[in-house]
């Protein structure tokens, strides 16, 4: 593994590679917890089709905007990991790793959509007070 081989060309003291490996997990955990609200956004935007004014077209434009985001995002992953000596072929498998929550969390948000859609016009009154 190049982040913990002292013999890489980004070699330094173990504290400091630790604090490292720490930051880079901080920022793979941070990446994937935000890729799951926007899952849930397209999830639920496909399981409106048709019930609360939105067409599949703005469903699909939701997912395509919300798609093309993810490539700085996964880059944001990917290039740090790069940096601190991870070959290329790990540090693109994370990057498309902490992406991998969202089909997850889109299919929760169909789910979930759809099971509260026939009591969500009397909850959300009710939470207006």
């Amino acid at each position: 593994n190049a982040l913990s081989d002292p013999g890489s060309p980004v070699s330094i003291s173990s504290t400091a590679r630790r604090k490292q490996i720490r930051r880079l997990m901080l920022l793979i955990i941070a990446i994937t917890v935000h890729n799951f609200p926007e899952g849930l956004a397209v999830g639920v935007g496909y399981a409106s089709v048709e019930k609360n004014g939105m067409d599949i077209q703005q469903a699909h434009n939701l997912a395509l905007g919300i798609g093309l985001q993810n490539f700085p995002e996964g880059l944001a992953v990917s290039v740090p990991l790069r940096a601190a000596g991870m070959s290329t072929l790990q540090s693109f498998f994370w990057g498309q790793a902490s992406g991998m929550v969202e089909p997850l969390a889109g299919i929760i948000g169909v789910v979930c959509a759809t099971a509260v859609e026939g009591i969500l016009s009397t909850a959300l009154a009710f939470a207006a007070g």
